[in-house]
């Protein structure tokens, strides 16, 4: 059974521009099928292009290729790909490992 929060060993980051020690710049994500993120907060705003496949945010939203997402500061959300998906990503700041019931709908 795939549940969000447990395959964290199953995605790969491809650096672009991303600099660790600022949590600032780009990357491409490849997510492996069945592969979900940690629980995370993001204290700078996050963006993603959808490239290959989908995404599944816990609260339900799915993101398909060719969606651009931003999520603000403060977001708080983990994320499932059942047939995995290439993502580029860029963030604006570092973020967070949270316990799951921190995560709160995305609006």
């Amino acid at each position: 059974m795939q549940a969000f929060g447990g395959t964290e060993g199953t995605m790969t980051w491809h650096n672009v521009s991303f600099d660790a020690a600022t949590g600032r710049g780009s990357y491409l994500m490849v997510m492996a099928p069945g592969a979900s993120s940690t629980p995370h907060r993001h204290d700078g705003a996050e963006e993603f292009f959808v490239l290959e496949g989908e995404l599944f945010d816990f609260d339900g939203h799915v993101y398909r290729a060719g969606d651009f997402v931003r999520l603000e500061p403060g977001t708080t959300h983990t994320s499932l790909s059942p047939g995995g998906c290439k993502l580029l990503v860029t963030q604006w700041g570092q973020h967070e490992t949270v316990g799951i019931s921190h995560l709160e709908p995305i609006p």
